[in-house]
């Protein structure tokens, strides 16, 4: 187990990064370039700049895209395979992606901020491929309601088509994902007043509920950690990962990390499973599941948002 700095509480840092950049379940893998390994990235606020190690060839590549105050919304909206640099801006509810496919810009507005007694509450934009095209569809959740919204990407994100499902209350968190390995995103909810997930699996329209975590001390780290293609349930604590496995629902535990360290699980080596790994001011730690051997890569400052660490997600948030 590793051993850091007690500098910043975890569940603040991660609940100032939900507030601040918001986080996604679909796509939000920084794939730059073709090898089928997730890149790492990061976004650094100060300069509004985004960058990112290609594990291909080892390059690397820094762009200036969106405000300080913008939601951090990367995913592959137009089909290419690889990751579109976006921000989703609550000021406005314009989603603004930069496609990697043809270098064009698309803006469309879609979501807002809702009133409330004692000031506004932002939707959270929550991406993922809810029409099963292989292509990230706009979309958010308003907090206030529980309405999903969905721009579908195989609809050419035109609103006469969109979708609407009515799921969550004021205090959820949304934590989308497959988790039945349809290919479509499923909605999802972690209810930290009961401790659950609820999860409507779209492949058989059936709730999946399940209890797991420790509300304002686990963050949320849905992941596919066993590579049967299907997002497993999943909570990171102080380095220790709890993974709830969707072949058998049997529990896996893995010590992994430090208590301020900030999870970034996905993919590395290019094995179909996600890696445990942690980002530690500007260090990435990777255990990687093809050769359980641990990889160190110094990429990023103390002060970055790794974009992996966007599917992550506090277990606790606080209600207006």
């Amino acid at each position: 187990m590793f051993f850091g700095s007690n500098s910043i509480s975890k569940l603040f840092f991660i609940f100032a990064l939900f507030v601040a950049f918001g986080g996604t379940a679909f796509a939000v893998s920084p794939f730059f370039d073709r090898d089928e390994k997730t890149d790492l990235a990061v976004f650094r606020p100060g300069n509004r700049n985004w960058y990112a190690h290609s594990s291909e060839n080892q390059s690397f590549s820094a762009l200036q895209w969106g405000t300080a105050t913008d939601r951090l919304v990367p995913a592959d909206y137009d089909g290419d395979g690889l990751t579109d640099y976006a921000v989703w801006r609550p000021e406005n509810g314009f989603w603004y992606v930069l496609r990697s496919s043809n270098k064009q810009l698309l803006a469309v507005k879609w979501g807002m901020q809702t009133a409330i007694s004692f000031g506004t509450v932002s939707d959270e934009p929550v991406v993922g491929d809810y029409d099963g095209d292989g292509t990230a569809d706009l979309a958010v959740w308003r907090p206030t309601t529980g309405v999903w919204y969905v721009l579908k990407s195989s609809k050419n994100f035109d609103a006469n088509f969109a979708d609407s499902f009515q799921w969550g209350k004021l205090g959820d968190i949304p934590v989308p994902a497959d988790y039945d390995g349809d290919g479509r995103t499923d909605y999802a909810v972690f209810r930290y007043s009961e401790n659950r997930w609820y999860i409507f699996q779209s492949k058989t329209a059936t709730w999946l509920v399940s209890n797991l975590g420790a509300p304002g001390t686990d963050l949320l780290a849905p992941e596919d950690y066993t590579g049967d293609g299907k997002t497993d349930i999943a909570v990171y604590r102080h380095g220790l990962w709890i993974v709830e496995r969707s072949e058998d629902h049997q529990l896996m535990f893995f010590n992994f990390g430090a208590y301020d360290d900030t999870p970034v699980p996905d993919d590395y080596d290019g094995d179909n499973k996600a890696d445990f790994a942690v980002y530690r001011r500007g260090a990435w730690y990777i255990m990687q599941s093809a050769t359980a051997r641990m990889r160190v890569h110094n990429f990023g400052m103390p002060d970055d948002v790794p974009v992996g660490s966007l599917k992550v997600k506090p277990s606790i948030v606080g209600i207006p």
